[in-house]
């Protein structure tokens, strides 16, 4: 039997409604803030507060009144709740599936997101301080001797590179694609999906050194993350 949602949504939906911030939602109902936040994002509580009328930004599960498609196809929510995945999958691999957006550009912002974050923690594991920043590892060790194998700095850096060249080109490869589907459905797109298009290509090109002209990201973060996003990275 599928897990049930988590009681508290509906008391932390209103509450984000009733105008209060996420960090002291979190506080109210002794939630870490990341949940709350991931909440707001697949809830969709911001469509609703701004009293948008968009069906895309507004979609609920099982499908919006009046619409003849509610009982969804067999691959959608419906099956999800009555059908082969209830039925074998593992409930924490159906919990995660119900926090999945269906919306198609949503998911691939989700992607980008997460490739983007890897390029930037993998900076932390290849860092190459100098020319002498050489790496020395044993492959075997016994009567006969050992065996070493070791890495000079020009050898790591030339494979960091190469390694951070096939990240970059995915990534890139992967806002071209949503930059694509945005604009076939701009019509029906929220600026939220819009904004973060402007995001994430400004974040890549200060990633790329291409930021001569990038414009301020404040406006467009606050429409992303909320004004809660900014308050909190400013007391960090």
């Amino acid at each position: 039997m599928p897990k049930k949602p988590d009681e508290r949504i509906e008391p932390a939906k209103q509450m984000y409604l009733d105008g209060m911030k996420l960090i002291d939602i979190a506080k109210q109902l002794d939630l870490p803030e990341g949940t709350v936040r991931r909440w707001k994002s697949t809830h969709k509580w911001d469509s609703e507060r701004s009293d948008k009328k968009d069906a895309n930004v507004r979609k609920k599960r099982g499908g919006q009144p009046g619409n003849k498609n509610a009982t969804g196809p067999p691959r959608n929510q419906h099956a999800r709740k009555h059908g082969l995945f209830s039925k074998w999958l593992p409930e924490e691999i159906n919990e995660i599936i119900g926090e999945i957006p269906e919306n198609p550009l949503d998911i691939l912002w989700h992607n980008i997101q997460l490739q983007y974050a890897n390029i930037i923690h993998s900076q932390q594991i290849l860092y190459v301080k100098d020319k002498d920043d050489k790496t020395e590892e044993t492959t075997f060790s016994g009567e006969k001797g050992e065996g070493y194998e070791i890495q000079q700095a020009w050898d790591k850096q030339a494979g960091n590179m190469s390694a951070l060249s096939r990240s970059m080109k995915t990534l890139m490869s992967m806002i071209k694609e949503y930059d694509e589907l945005l604009h076939k459905n701009w019509d029906t797109a929220s600026e939220i999906q819009k904004a973060q298009l402007a995001q994430i290509q400004a974040q890549t090109d200060k990633l790329t050194g291409n930021n001569a002209e990038i414009e301020d990201l404040e406006e467009t973060d606050d429409m992303i993350y909320g004004e809660d996003n900014k308050e909190k990275n400013d007391t960090v």
